[in-house]
């Protein structure tokens, strides 16, 4: 009968243990800055349910086997889980004009005859919000007044005032924006407007993912960082532009420390010229054999 009785209080603890636990996430509480901030520093990365997200938003949104195995723990098996969380189909709700004109940059993409095909990122550029978070490592310092936001690709940075102060002039656009941030709770609220925008040569601006997600000089991106335990902040930003989009439209992920300990950055000595010939060869050749297409989401 001893035998039986220990797991009986076994399987008791357990029980309390896994009601508890909840509870325990909710209560956790993140240490401080001298300045009363809630402490987010230290070196960064999308977790492994956004890979690839900077190269297509919507990939592997749809999919309902691929969403059961990823978002249920014991399947999860590290696919990619939806990233679009609204609407609520992975879809980002273009307008009719805009979707015909990312579909032409998608034909552009897959089979480059000029320069001005080529995407952004691999020209250098800056990613722009919220892209840049899902670029590879990211370190971000907190100071009084400021949360800093530095990513290894091209030695980007975020300056994030959280004093009050008001947003920079209009006119004042920049790569990536002009940043606002508040604390409400434990979680960052950040208002990013005045993004660079070019409306002749669309790929003279950021783009919101690879597969030619534009925006005009109307988008606005809200991002909340809520530190929700000592390996993981909860990310989302929703994005509005009403001269692309019919709505708002919302991304979430996990952001989750680096493996690597004792991280240092490493030069990101990007070269624009260095696939763009090649590239631009085999798109005319793609052309010249009736072989266009739209860029598929679904490929790299």
């Amino acid at each position: 009968m001893r035998p039986r009785r220990s797991l009986t209080v076994f399987a008791f603890l357990v029980v309390v243990w896994c009601i508890a636990a909840p509870a325990r996430a909710q209560n956790w509480q993140p240490s401080r800055t001298p300045d009363g901030q809630p402490d987010i520093q230290g070196f960064w990365e999308a977790g492994p349910g956004a890979n690839n997200a900077g190269h297509s938003l919507e990939e592997g949104c749809c999919e309902p086997e691929h969403n059961r195995m990823q978002n249920r723990a014991a399947d999860n098996i590290g696919l990619r889980q939806q990233i679009v969380i609204d609407p609520p189909d992975g879809r980002i709700p273009f307008q009719a004009w805009a979707a015909a004109r990312r579909r032409e940059h998608l034909i552009n993409l897959d089979a480059p005859t000029a320069l001005e095909h080529i995407e952004p990122e691999d020209r250098c550029s800056l990613q722009g919000v919220p892209r840049s978070n899902l670029r590879g490592p990211m370190q971000i310092l907190q100071r009084p007044g400021q949360v800093v936001i530095l990513y290894e690709w091209v030695h980007a940075s975020r300056v994030i005032p959280v004093d009050g102060r008001p947003h920079a002039p209009k006119g004042a656009a920049t790569w990536q924006g002009d940043a606002r941030g508040r604390w409400e709770g434990n979680t960052l609220v950040v208002e990013t407007i005045n993004f660079r925008f070019d409306p002749v040569g669309y790929n003279r601006q950021p783009w919101i993912d690879s597969h030619g997600t534009f925006y005009t000089d109307a988008l606005r991106v809200v991002e909340r960082w809520t530190r929700a335990g000592a390996d993981r902040i909860a990310y989302e930003a929703t994005i509005e532009d009403p001269n692309v989009f019919t709505r708002p439209w919302t991304i979430a992920y996990d952001i989750v420390p680096l493996r690597q300990k004792s991280y240092e950055f490493i030069e990101e000595a990007c070269w624009e010229g260095v696939s763009v010939r090649n590239r631009l060869e085999a798109g005319r050749l793609a052309v010249a054999s009736g072989k266009v297409r739209a860029h598929s989401h679904n490929e790299q």
